[in-house]
């Protein structure tokens, strides 16, 4: 069982890593179904198997699935090992994530503050995941357009950071960019602009420039200046990041697909229509094929599509593609 598991994994690493995440479900569900047959339904083991399974649903956006998934792999880890674990901790976080991709902030923001405290408690507060948690709940904190109370966490989780990991960290970086979201959001934009700037520095001294996390440096500072007017800026950056994804991950993969759509509202601000639609319908096609017409990021990108037709004055198209919207 042991080999067939080893191999399973890999294959499911390998199509993780390429986006193709309607793969890997046929192949994760066999790994439950091995763990569950080793270990019982009651182990550490298999509630470790469901946070997986959660993970992937809630990247294919099923979210309900998603939902029951980690709801039973917490209620594993509620009795062995116990509530004061960090795996019970780094579940409720996951379930917490989910919460907050469906804009159920009350649900979220509790379970949040659960993790924080439990991983206080469990690994002290000079620990990554604690930091973690603390920019989790940042993050909440910013779509609940909390900011001085998202500003305040993602400061104590930085300098967490600062000191257990230093400067020169790809965790670092990622805070920096925490940071940067309640300074970019409230208009503070020479508050955050050095940071994403010295996040992106670090990125390419760590990786490079033809490296995912570069990548993700590099969007994050171009869409500070996309929100500035500065699109110039922000077409160079993002053209950088589509080349990365094109050559990391394919065509098929949601990073590309992200960049692709930020490339596409960059030309839209800079009125190169023509640009725009371009790459817009390509967005909405890659969904439409691998993701599927009632996932949230199919219909995100129909949206934005039929805004851009909206700004051209085809209001014909616009009621065509807000048709195609399925409930």
């Amino acid at each position: 069982m042991s080999k067939e598991l080893d191999d399973l994994n890999a294959q499911i690493g390998q199509l993780s890593r390429q986006g193709r995440f309607k793969d890997v479900e046929p192949l994760l569900l066999r790994v439950v179904d091995l763990t569950r047959e080793e270990h019982g339904n009651e182990h550490p083991a298999y509630a470790a198997i469901l946070n997986d399974l959660g993970g992937l649903y809630r990247a294919t956006g099923e979210y309900q699935k998603s939902e029951a998934a980690f709801v039973e792999a917490m209620n594993i880890l509620a009795k062995s090992p116990g509530r004061n674990h960090p795996d019970y901790a780094t579940t409720i976080n996951n379930l917490a994530g989910l919460y907050r991709l469906t804009r159920d902030h009350s649900k979220a923001e509790a379970l949040f503050l659960e993790a924080v405290d439990t991983y206080a408690k469990t690994l002290g507060k000079e620990h990554f995941l604690y930091a973690s948690s603390l920019n989790n709940l940042g993050l909440l904190y910013q779509d609940m357009r909390k900011y001085d109370e998202a500003e305040r966490l993602h400061k104590e989780a930085l300098d967490v950071i600062r000191h257990t990991k230093g400067r020169k960290d790809s965790t670092y970086a990622t805070s920096l960019n925490n940071l940067a979201g309640p300074y970019r959001a409230t208009g503070r934009y020479a508050e955050a602009e050095p940071l994403l700037r010295e996040a992106l520095e670090i990125y390419n001294e760590l990786v490079g420039k033809e490296h995912p996390l570069y990548a993700s440096g590099a969007n994050n500072l171009a869409g500070l200046y996309y929100m500035m007017g500065e699109y110039s800026k922000a077409e160079s950056l993002y053209l950088q990041v589509l080349d990365i994804c094109t050559k990391c991950f394919g065509k098929d993969h949601p990073d590309h697909t992200a960049a692709m759509s930020n490339l596409g509202l960059t030309y839209q601000g800079m009125c190169d229509y023509l640009n725009a639609k371009e790459l817009l319908h390509q967005v909405v096609e890659t969904r439409r094929r691998v993701c599927g017409e009632k996932h949230p990021s199919f219909i995100e990108s129909l949206n934005k599509l039929a805004d851009l037709y909206e700004k051209m004055g085809d209001h014909a198209k616009v009621t065509e593609i807000r048709g195609q919207i399925k409930d």
